[in-house]
């Protein structure tokens, strides 16, 4: 017999209800973006993929295959994702929260 958590549910229906928002991070090109590279990637080579795709990398992320970067390029998304990013995040849902100002 299956035992059903209530608890452990909703934070699966949360979860599931979270993804779309955080994976709707590259909306405005002027905007930082997390980037998520394979695991295994190490931050340098993370790092080349975003300068290589036109952008300017921020910092790196809680993982070394994360880097939040930003791109005045409007194909910035489409580019990342061409030079090796799996997944385009919001940089706060990510876990990447810098909440500094960051020069314009």
């Amino acid at each position: 017999m299956i035992r059903f958590h209530v608890p452990a549910f909703l934070l699966l229906l949360a979860g599931a209800a979270a993804l779309p928002v955080a994976a709707s991070g590259a909306g405005d090109p002027a905007e930082p973006v997390a980037a998520v590279f394979a695991p295994g990637t190490t931050l340098a080579e993370a790092m080349d993929h975003v300068l290589a795709a036109g952008g300017v990398p921020l910092r790196g992320g809680p993982f070394a295959n994360i880097v939040v970067a930003r791109s005045a390029d409007p194909d910035f998304a489409v580019s990342l994702h061409l030079h090796g990013a799996w997944l385009l995040l919001d940089p706060i849902l990510a876990g990447c929260a810098d909440l500094r100002r960051l020069p314009s």
